[in-house]
């Protein structure tokens, strides 16, 4: 049987991107769109990103020669998001576990070869990115495995066949172990294949969605898996912007205690000043990149994908990482106000220390004139 397997990196590469000025700077690229095989709203809104093509790669894979399409996205919110398909051949579904970390035999890897081409995209870009990082960092990556459908739309409304409900009760040990990276099936416990594959998705009765944390498994026509792919690439990729500003708010947070500190002192005024337009201009940019961020993965109408996201976000513990980041932009926010409200009581000190100086002064005055 013939199948897919698309991999999906996510890296981070500035605070921003300027999709038209990197446009012109590439020439060939094109705005992303998603076609519908679903009922959905006609005004479907999705985050609209910057498709770059580049040239397939032919290599020596685990099995033989292999054939990579390589489609490359730039968002907004300044990343970079790699979609590497491949073509595969099974038998059994455990025969796929050998393409979950894909080695060629040069004995390079295809983590190795992305990011080389990614490094070479980001040095192209830089100049129109705001903010860009100093190195690349190690990507999140999901992969995903396409399965053609056994069962047509044809066979599925005339009620033959077996549906994909059924197919998964029959399979469900073996694409567990896929997912666990185990070539036998029967080592699984019971408990442990219901909670592998308990994020389970289906539409028709020839369709699944199978997510877990690292991987997923797509039984589908393409026009279905492609947008299941949308998804699940948008939930990886927002998985990456999270880790990755959580890591950026400790540093900003480290930072902003310290400055806190250091300008405690009562002549410390200009560099008090500094470190207020620094933690006012950090506060604003890390917070349009998180608003950005949750635009990415709005699925407004479409109930399935929004469906399939929420299984991604849980699975990913989105939630968590986003409640994690939106606590240290609080805590960010609560040191910007304490150091403005600081800085307010200082003024209001010394203001009052003025007029009451004015006012021992005017006594001198009359006292000293009231002698005379």
């Amino acid at each position: 049987m013939n199948g897919e397997v698309v991999y999906l990196y996510a890296y981070d590469v500035a605070y921003e991107a300027d999709l038209a000025a990197v446009k012109k700077l590439v020439g060939a690229a094109e705005g992303f769109r998603l076609g519908h095989t679903k009922d959905a709203p006609r005004n479907f809104p999705f985050y609209r990103s910057l498709i770059l093509q580049t040239e397939d790669m032919h290599l020596d894979g685990p099995r033989g020669p292999v054939t990579l399409s390589t489609t490359i996205k730039l968002f907004s919110v300044g990343a970079i998001s790699v979609n590497v398909r491949m073509p595969v051949s099974w038998q059994r579904i455990t025969d796929l576990v050998a393409y979950r970390d894909l080695r060629f035999q040069d004995n390079t890897t295809l983590d190795e070869r992305i990011r080389e081409i990614v490094e070479r995209l980001f040095q192209t870009v830089k100049p129109q990115l705001d903010t860009p990082v100093a190195a690349l960092e190690q990507p999140e990556v999901y992969t995903v495995f396409c399965l053609g459908t056994p069962m047509t739309p044809a066979t599925a409304a005339a009620g033959a066949g077996e549906s994909m409900g059924d197919w998964l009760l029959r399979n469900q040990r073996e694409v567990a172990a896929l997912f666990d990276g185990e070539t036998d099936a029967t080592r699984l416990s019971d408990p442990e294949v219901q909670d592998t594959i308990k994020y389970k998705y289906s539409y028709y009765d020839y369709d699944l969605a199978v997510l877990d944390w690292d991987m997923a498994l797509l039984v589908d026509t393409p026009e279905g898996c492609l947008e299941i792919l949308y998804i699940l690439e948008a939930a990886n990729l927002q998985l990456e912007e999270l880790k990755v500003y959580d890591a950026k708010l400790d540093a900003v947070l480290d930072q902003a205690y310290d400055d806190v500190e250091a300008v405690a002192r009562l002549h410390a005024f200009g560099q008090r000043q500094r470190v207020l337009a620094n933690l006012r201009e950090l506060r604003m940019d890390l917070t349009k990149v998180a608003d950005e961020l949750s635009n990415i993965t709005k699925f407004i109408g479409d109930w399935y994908l929004a469906r399939i996201y929420m299984g991604c976000a849980a699975r990913f513990h989105l939630p968590e990482w986003e409640d994690i980041v939106s606590q240290k932009l609080r805590t960010l926010d609560s040191l910007y106000m304490m150091l403005q409200q600081d800085g307010m009581n200082r003024a209001m000190l010394l203001l009052e220390m003025a007029i009451v100086g004015l006012f021992v002064i005017d006594l001198v005055i009359i006292v000293v004139l009231g002698a005379k």
